[in-house]
């Protein structure tokens, strides 16, 4: 696992306009940030190293102000995402995986992008598989789906960008949170 300290480096720094935007305009410009609620790391794209970058994150997300549920909800997705990079990017481990998350005020916001092959998941997921059909797999897109507040994919070039966020009051229930999060 690699940290990286430059802008959002995903695939050796290819950014289109359309990424920033499904990222959000305010984190496209330099300096809007707090670099303690930032964190950018890169990985090579097997299980071993994923399983270090998710520990890593985790650690990460645990000291900030976050509710433990956003924080579990993070973790599932996260991990979720870069298993599926792993086994379904035919990259043979060489290929690397840049992660880039930002705490803001309502929401956690992530971008993954890897060098594996193009995939699509606009509709992976929209409908949750048959349980009476005793599958071993199959339920990732739609759990990513149900737990993460907005998601975009993008191809760019010869990297796939997953972008996503997810609520930081996912289930508090505070009045808070109900008006912060419509």
């Amino acid at each position: 696992m690699t940290q990286v300290a430059s802008a959002i480096s995903g695939c050796g720094g290819l950014r289109t306009k359309a990424a920033e935007r499904s990222f959000g305009k305010e984190h496209a410009q330099a300096g809007q940030t707090d670099p303690s609620r930032t964190l950018r790391l890169a990985c090579w794209a097997n299980l071993t190293e994923v399983r270090g970058t998710l520990q890593h994150i985790h650690d990460f997300l645990t000291v900030q102000d976050l509710p433990c549920e956003t924080v579990d909800d993070l973790d599932l997705v996260l991990s979720e995402a870069l298993s599926n990079i792993v086994r379904h990017g035919n990259m043979g481990g060489d290929g690397r995986i840049d992660c880039h998350l930002v705490i803001r005020d309502i929401s956690v916001e992530c971008r993954l992008s890897d060098t594996g092959v193009a995939f699509d998941p606009s509709g992976a997921g929209l409908t949750a598989p048959d349980p009476m059909a005793f599958s071993e797999g199959g339920y990732g897109w739609f759990l990513i789906r149900s737990l993460t507040h907005h998601i975009t994919y993008a191809r760019d070039g010869a990297c796939n960008v997953l972008c996503f966020s997810i609520l930081r009051c996912a289930g508090c229930g505070s009045e808070w949170c109900r008006a912060a999060c419509q």
